[in-house]
This record gives C-alpha cells, sequence and structure tokens, in this order.
C-alpha cells in the first residue's frame, strides 16, 4: 500500500474490503474480539501516510453509494467510501452543491472529514463542519448513530479514523453558484495594506509566495454578480513563455515543448538540479514571471474554480495556526509567511514555489487544529514543499525537505499552531523533536478526553497506528 505521492508505503498482512454494511459491522466485531489491526483506509491519499498499518488495513472502497438527497433540508446522505467527486457530480443533477472542497476532489468523503481537511474562506469552516450526523461502527459498542447535540459526535467528526469506523454521513449542501475568480501579484507592502479587507470582502482567498521573489499571488474569488464579465488572462502558451525561455537556456537540447503546460515545464526545470538554491531561485522567479502574465479574471461554477493544479509528487508540510478574527485580523497570517520566507532565503533553502497559504473560519470538532470556541475565530494554513523530480533524487530531497519541514515546524510552535492531521510525519520528529510535538499535541488538544473515548470505543486499539498511538500516549 502506496499514498498518492509515493512518500510512504507499507506491506499489510490483511487488507478487508467489505461489500455491505453488515459485513463491515461484522467485520469489526470480529476484529475487536481476535484484536485484529483493521486500520480504515480511504484513497491513500495523506502525504504522512495516516491510513497505513501493517498489521491489517480496511478498504471502504465497496461501501461508496449515494443514499439520498433531501432538497427541502439541503442535506445529502452518503457512505464513507464516496469519493467528493462523485458527489459533487451528484448533487450537481440537482443544482446543488457542497459549501466548499479541498483543491482535488479524490478523497473517500470520511478519510476527508476526519482529518477536518478545508478548502479556504475565512468564513467557511473547515469541511467536519459540513456534517450533520453519521453512522459509525465502533469496536466495542458497534453500531451507533450520532447527530448534532449528541457528547461524542464533535469527537467522532475528527477522530483519525481512530474511535470508530465511518459507515455513512449526512452533509449540508447548498444551491450551485458561479463564481468570479481574480487572479493578480503583488509585493509584502502592498498585501499588507489590502490584506484584512481582502479577508473580509471575498468568500475565497488563496496566496501563492513565490521564495526568492518579492512576489505574492492573491487568488481571490466571490460569488458571481448577474450580468457581470470577466477579463480574461493571456493564453497560457503566452504566459509560459519565460519557462519554456529558461529551459532552452539550461537545457539546448530539450527537444520540443509544444503543448507543455505551466507545471510539466516547472518539472523540467527543477529535475535539472532540484537541490540547489541559486537553480531554485531561478525556477522560482521564471515562475513569478509567468503569474504576473497570468493576471487576469474569470467567471465558472465553483467545482471548476475552487478545484486547481498542485503540482506533481512531493514532500509537504502543512499547518494551522490562529490568527485573529474575522472582524479583526491581526496579521500573524502574513507575519508568518514573510518570516518563514526569510528563513528560506537566509540559509539558502532549495525551496521551490509556492508556499501556499489559506484560510478557514473555527471548527467546533475538538480535535480539528482549527478548533476554537470563538465563533469568530479566524486560521491560517500555510504549506511548504518541495517536488520529488526523480526517483534517484528522491533520497536527498526527502533528507533536505526534512530539514526544510523542521524550520516550518519550529515556526508554528512559535506561532501556536499545530498541523494539518493528514502531513505531519512522525518521520521528521526524531529524538528530543517527537517529545516537543507530544508536548505541542498536549498543549492543542484535549488528548485525556480524546484517550477516553478511545479506550471506551476501541479499547484493543484494532484502529490505530503509529500516528494515532502519537497523539494519544506520545
Amino acid at each position: 500500500m502506496v499514498n498518492w505521492s509515493g512518500t510512504q508505503g507499507v506491506t499489510t498482512r490483511r487488507l478487508f474490503q467489505p461489500e455491505n454494511e453488515e459485513q463491515l459491522q461484522r467485520l469489526i466485531r470480529w476484529a475487536s474480539q481476535a484484536k485484529q489491526k483493521v486500520r480504515p483506509v480511504g484513497m491513500n491519499l495523506s502525504p504522512n501516510g495516516l491510513a497505513l498499518q501493517e498489521g491489517g488495513m480496511l478498504s471502504m472502497t465497496e461501501l461508496d453509494g449515494i443514499k439520498g438527497i433531501d432538497k427541502e433540508k439541503n442535506t445529502i446522505t452518503v457512505q464513507a467510501g464516496a469519493r467528493v467527486s462523485q458527489i459533487l457530480a451528484e448533487l450537481q443533477k440537482h443544482n446543488l452543491t457542497l459549501e466548499n472542497f479541498s483543491s482535488i476532489t479524490e478523497q473517500q468523503i470520511a478519510g476527508w472529514t476526519q482529518v477536518s481537511a478545508h478548502g479556504t474562506g475565512a468564513r467557511i469552516p473547515p469541511v467536519d463542519e459540513m456534517i450533520t450526523s453519521m453512522t459509525v461502527v465502533s469496536p466495542a459498542k458497534g453500531l451507533m448513530t450520532l447527530r448534532e447535540g449528541d457528547s461524542w459526535f464533535p469527537w467522532m467528526r475528527v477522530a483519525l479514523g481512530s474511535l470508530a469506523v465511518v459507515q455513512e454521513m449526512t452533509l449540508k449542501v447548498r444551491p450551485r453558484y458561479m463564481l468570479h475568480e481574480r487572479t493578480y501579484c503583488c509585493n509584502y507592502a502592498e498585501l499588507e495594506r489590502d490584506h484584512a479587507k481582502l479577508l473580509q470582502t471575498y468568500r475565497h482567498v488563496r496566496y501563492m509566495w513565490v521564495p526568492y521573489t518579492d512576489t505574492i499571488v492573491v487568488v481571490v474569488s466571490d460569488i458571481a454578480k448577474p450580468g457581470a464579465k470577466a477579463v480574461p488572462a493571456l493564453p497560457e502558451e503566452r504566459r509560459v513563455e519565460p519557462l519554456k525561455r529558461l529551459l532552452r537556456e539550461m537545457q539546448p537540447d530539450c527537444g520540443s515543448l509544444e503543448g507543455k503546460n505551466f507545471a510539466e515545464l516547472r518539472e523540467k526545470l527543477l529535475v535539472l538540479d532540484p537541490l540547489n538554491p541559486d537553480h531554485v531561485a531561478k525556477v522560482n522567479r521564471a515562475e513569478a514571471e509567468f503569474w504576473r502574465k497570468s493576471s487576469g479574471e474569470r467567471i465558472a461554477d465553483s467545482t471548476e474554480v475552487l478545484g486547481f493544479e498542485c503540482g506533481g509528487s512531493q514532500w509537504v508540510l502543512e499547518n494551522c495556526f490562529p490568527c485573529g478574527t474575522i472582524d479583526s485580523p491581526n496579521l500573524k497570517d502574513i507575519k508568518y509567511v514573510q518570516e518563514m520566507k526569510g528563513i528560506i532565503e537566509r540559509e539558502r533553502i532549495a525551496a521551490a514555489s509556492p508556499i501556499e497559504q489559506r484560510w478557514t473560519s473555527r471548527s467546533s470538532s475538538p480535535m480539528s487544529p482549527a478548533y476554537s470556541k470563538e465563533a469568530n475565530a479566524l486560521f491560517s494554513w500555510v504549506g511548504v514543499i518541495m517536488y520529488i523530480t526523480s526517483e534517484d533524487q528522491a533520497p536527498a530531497i526527502k533528507e533536505k525537505f526534512r530539514e526544510f519541514a523542521m524550520r516550518h515546524a519550529d515556526l508554528t510552535f512559535k506561532y501556536d499552531g499545530f498541523f494539518h492531521w493528514g502531513k505531519v510525519d512522525l518521520a521528521f520528529h526524531k529524538g528530543d523533536r517527537r517529545k516537543t510535538l507530544q508536548e505541542n499535541i498536549a498543549k492543542k488538544f484535549d488528548v485525556k478526553e480524546f484517550a477516553g473515548l478511545k479506550k471506551e470505543l476501541d479499547p484493543h486499539n484494532v484502529l490505530g497506528n503509529d500516528i494515532t498511538d502519537a497523539v494519544l500516549w506520545g
């Protein structure tokens, strides 16, 4: 079993794949009695291999049904293995859609919500807040249906797959809508001036910071007004010219570049010398020019606008930290990235573009990185990456990314944040760093309450793995 980016893998002794809900319930009952590991796995997209367990894994692929849509209540009920793309396609038939989603849509709905994944929008919470009820199967208590108001409900929404196996859930949906998106570039002084207004004005806001340049790419969108017209960007063949020009300079025998898109050209450039900071800086400067040429607008369905290119195989570490309220952002969010960017350039880290930054409102699920009791709390999510450009370079890239990621981790703790559950990598937290990680987990989350629920619902830890064990016991 290997995750999407190829960064984590395990040979599991047993892989269970129930074909219906009755089989699932029998399996969990038997696994608890036999003390057999059945770690649930979805599409295995998490960069940290959150679902991997060599003792045994449970695939929910066959339990992917759409059970029904309630147009009066604006809800959809789905089985845990349904993919986000599948749900969106079904909703579109009824002129409905999800409130928000992440940049890709291939996640299974249970895995997506169990880690409190997110899209972007200062007034839009992480995706676990879409859930209005859920049916789960716990090793000790069997089948349970939980709803808003039940004491276990907020804990079960974000449980990392370690308290029970999600069987089905009901989600809030909304009428389908069009977005008017604008992309432009600015520098830090301009961003500092406009930042609060952008978060308060637009439904969706995303920044892409380009290391070794003063360029920040701003992507904002709001529900399109009737009759609105967009000023389109240049055609892509003209926008990618800076990357093509640099590639021809560095590799005159690169052959035809006709039809190559932005992501393909960037990968061709990075693979030439991915750990040389001077080389990566040149690639980043070409990318900054690409984004300046990409300034423009578009009006399209929300499902098209909210999905975007994430690049190829990569190491990534993403965090989440508080940054005031929507009414009063404290600017710690942009100061954070400016500080991270300074570390990159001062320490000559071969950090490719972008440093991606997004926002959400709070989650009321206690294990969400964006958990807060403050209804108007604002959270920033920042991700750093290194692309895995070739198999022979992969070990060296991993080691360099580990060093880079730990600088990001140090800054995360300084800003009172934690990591996206699908991206925190225990292999990078060795020795004293593991202790620091555990201290920050205990500081951020009510670990004692979570451990108590774990003992009651899964006393033999058949649903756990190294990552969930680290959360509970260090």
